[in-house]
C-alpha cells in the first residue's frame, strides 16, 4: 500500500527546499488535520543520496541539534548530490520531550517498518521505510 503520508518537496528538483511531512491525523481539533514532520532537501544534481534522520526518540536531543546545525552549514554550501534531512522524525514526541509518542505511544524505533493504515508512528516509519530509504545510496 502507498504512504498515506505527503509532503511538497520535490525530490528530483535542484537546490534546497524545506517543508513537511504531512502524518494525517484525525483528533477532537479537526478530523482532517495532520502532523507536521520537518524535513529539508539539498539537491546538488550528481551524486549519491544520503537520508538523515534526528528525533526518532523525542527525548533523544543531540541528534536534532547536530542536524539543525548541519542545516545551517549546508544551506551555505555547495552540495554534490542529495541530502534529505528529518530533523524531528517522531515530531509528537519531540514536541512532549518524550520517548514515544503520546498521540499512538509508539516507539518509532521499534515501528519499521510501519505500515500505510496504522498510527501516527507506523506511518512515519512506513514513509522512511517506502519512500525516502529507496531514495538513498
Amino acid at each position: 500500500m502507498k504512504s498515506r503520508v505527503t509532503s511538497a518537496i520535490d525530490f528530483n528538483a535542484l537546490g534546497m527546499q524545506s517543508d513537511y511531512a504531512r502524518v494525517p491525523y484525525s483528533s477532537d481539533v479537526s478530523a482532517y488535520g495532520w502532523i507536521p514532520v520537518p524535513m529539508v532537501c539539498f539537491n546538488g544534481g550528481n551524486g549519491p543520496t544520503a537520508v538523515l534522520t534526528a528525533g526518532t526518540h523525542g527525548d533523544e536531543y543531540e541528534g536534532q541539534v547536530a542536524l539543525r546545525k548541519l542545516v545551517q552549514v549546508l544551506s551555505r554550501t555547495r552540495v554534490e548530490g542529495r541530502v534529505i534531512i528529518l530533523l524531528a522524525l517522531n515530531q509528537p514526541a519531540v514536541a512532549a520531550g518524550r520517548r514515544n509518542s503520546p498521540l499512538d505511544g509508539g516507539n518509532l524505533n521499534r515501528t519499521f517498518p510501519g505500515t500505510a493504515d496504522g498510527g501516527p508512528t507506523a506511518m512515519i516509519a512506513h514513509y522512511v521505510a517506502t519512500e525516502l530509504f529507496p531514495l538513498a545510496d
